[in-house]
């Protein structure tokens, strides 16, 4: 089959023209069917899902993810087996979820109405593929390639699903290490592009998940996929300008109230998030929408270029609409009218919700802040320097790890190996005391300082009047009783008790509680699900990637104090500090100090409700 060549940029514009035309011909009643798909899977498949995930962990005697207590039970297989279930289900129904989604943009490019039984019928045969082993790729692509690059379509099933910033924020500690993180999110960029119609192919063909990337693959090749690439781009920005202007307008009625009447205004931002949760949450059903447009579109002009063996003629043979495309005949007033009433009793419903949150944010946060091992910016991390700039700042604390060297001795370090710090592979284990405190240590801001015992670090803090959490680490040379030995050194310093512990080691945690109940110490996670976990400590530290209002507030209601590491963006400081944690751990206090004392001198809810925004609104 011949083809005329499109010049690029002619091809973009008519590929995205051609989307809007087929939302446009769906009307609101395609809107209406997936506004009420993502309420279907926020009130009613997230809570299930949620009750099914706890008994999966009660199943094996756990009331929390606990990954640092997690220990071989009799119940413990069923658990395992049970939470595999749970993901396969949740990928079943975001499957679905797609799949309505496909089938009905693919009808639309054919003549007539939409036909209900139809429709079911082909979500119906897709079902059926999607619990046969054949599936099994398109899960990879829909749980781990999808949701690590965000291009092509989302689901609130994948909102969650990211590299933790931990893992992110220590890799780029380094050259070498980020540049390898550099070339891995460059090379998921380029798969994701190339499998961008895995979906769409696997509905509307007879394609099995296996194959549906193959020819997603063959299809995306050279400009073909620039021109999907730059085409689902320009929808996304067009949704991001729309959220930029959502968000001034949101401000706007607490920015009279606060200026006519201040009383009112908790009310008034309340209402307004309410208002702004749900106007996002229309606009993601629109974008996800216009996206699977575009590669529907995509798709059906090079339906010629599959194999005769996958193609379902009744499904791609349609025309593609063009921007002229007139919308689809009014049957009645419906599905406007649903939309329009769900929405506004979910938004009085968030809104009356969050008034008495509202009241609760405009109080002065009392967070404190702590220095991530020091301050990088004025000192290497773990060194003296790095102390005595997280001083100058203005720190509260300054939270620094500990381990033990080849003769037993405290050190002050992080890493086991020396190699990011030194540039020598070498292990703390392997080394004597004397050994590691003649090395020289430097960073990618070009500090450079030496090894210090946990003597001089302890020594030096208490003459800047500076309090430490201790974190304590292992280098892999620890005895049995090294929690002990960590106790006597800091007795003999005189610093024992005034300063504060923690660990991600949950047996060290439990071990110096039971030696000294009278010491703060905490229990530190690098994920938290469901609820806090069973603790003799006092309070958790939870990863910034889940530590979530729900887990703070079972933290709160288990008596647990709720520190969470390692903030370091400035919007995500900000609504830490708003909702009122205990403690943010972060490589730069600066930034958040500088937050909390504008916080302390505001007056209105303008600012509070914007950065409520920034939280709890999201949009694709």
């Amino acid at each position: 089959m011949k083809t005329t060549r499109i010049p690029f940029w002619a091809s973009v514009r008519r590929d995205i023209a051609s989307g809007f035309a087929l939302v446009r011909k769906g009307g609101a009643r395609l809107l209406g069917i997936v506004f009420a798909m993502q309420l279907v899977v926020l009130l009613v498949a997230f809570p299930i899902l949620r009750w099914l995930f706890r008994e999966a962990l009660r199943a094996s005697g756990m009331t929390a993810l606990d990954l640092g207590g997690l220990t071989s039970t009799a119940g413990l297989p069923l658990t395992v087996g049970l939470i595999i279930l749970l993901c396969t289900l949740a990928f079943w129904l975001m499957a679905l979820q797609f799949t309505i989604v496909v089938v009905i943009l693919s009808r639309l490019t054919g003549p007539g109405t939409l036909s209900v039984r139809e429709v079911l019928g082909e979500v119906g045969r897709v079902s059926r593929k999607l619990i046969r082993p054949s599936s099994f790729p398109l899960l990879c692509y829909l749980f781990l390639l999808l949701p690590l690059t965000g291009f092509g379509f989302t689901s609130a099933f994948i909102q969650g699903i990211a590299i933790p910033p931990f893992i992110t924020g220590e890799l780029f500690k380094s050259i070498p290490s980020a540049a390898t993180l550099v070339i891995f999110l460059l090379v998921l960029g380029i798969l994701n592009t190339r499998f961008a119609l895995t979906v769409p192919l696997f509905v509307l063909t007879d394609a099995t998940g296996g194959q549906s990337s193959r020819l997603s693959w063959k299809l995306l090749h050279g400009l073909q996929e620039l021109v999907l690439v730059v085409s689902v781009a320009a929808v996304l920005l067009g949704a991001s300008l729309a959220t930029g202007a959502l968000a001034l307008v949101t401000l706007i009625p607490t920015a009279i109230s606060d200026a006519l009447s201040p009383e009112a205004s908790p009310a008034v931002a309340a209402y307004s998030l309410g208002a702004a949760q749900v106007v996002a949450l229309l606009l993601t059903g629109l974008v996800t929408t216009l996206v699977s447009a575009v590669l529907v579109v995509f798709l059906r002009r090079r339906a010629y270029l599959l194999p005769a063996e996958h193609l379902r003629q009744e499904l791609l043979a349609a025309a593609v609409p063009d921007a002229g495309s007139s919308p689809a005949k009014k049957t009645s007033n419906g599905a406007p009218l649903f939309i329009t009433t769900a929405a506004l009793a979910l938004a009085l419903v968030l809104g009356t919700g969050a008034i008495v949150s509202m009241e609760k944010i405009a109080d002065h946060p009392k967070t404190l802040v702590l220095a991530h091992r020091g301050f990088s910016d004025g000192g290497v991390e773990n060194t003296i320097s790095g102390l005595e700039a997280a001083s100058r700042a203005g720190a509260d604390l300054v939270e620094m790890d500990v381990m033990q060297s080849k003769d037993q001795q405290f050190v002050v370090m992080h890493d086991a190996n020396l190699k990011r710090l030194t540039g020598k592979d070498l292990a703390v284990k392997d080394l004597t005391l004397k050994e590691l405190t003649a090395m020289t240590v430097r960073d990618l801001e070009d500090n450079e300082d030496r090894i210090p015992t946990l003597a001089e670090y302890i020594t030096r803090a208490q003459e800047l009047n500076m309090q430490l959490l201790l974190e304590i680490k292992f280098s892999g040379a620890e005895p049995e009783d090294h929690v002990q030995q960590l106790v006597n050194e800091l007795e003999d310093l005189g610093a024992l008790q005034q300063n504060i512990y923690h660990s991600l080691d949950k047996p060290s945690v439990h071990r110096l509680k039971t030696l000294r109940p009278d010491l703060t110490v905490g229990y530190t996670m690098a994920f938290a699900a469901v609820d806090v976990p069973d603790t003799i400590a006092d309070f958790i530290v939870v990863e910034e990637w889940t530590a979530t209002p729900d887990i703070q507030e079972a933290a709160a209601n288990a008596g647990l104090g709720f520190m969470v590491w390692t903030v370091n963006k400035a919007s995500k400081q900000t609504g830490f500090l708003r909702g009122g944690v205990d403690g943010i751990i972060t490589d730069h206090p600066d930034t958040a100090l500088k937050s909390r004392s504008t916080m302390e001198n505001e007056t209105g809810m303008v600012n509070i409700l914007q950065d409520a925004i920034t939280r709890f609104v999201v949009v694709f």
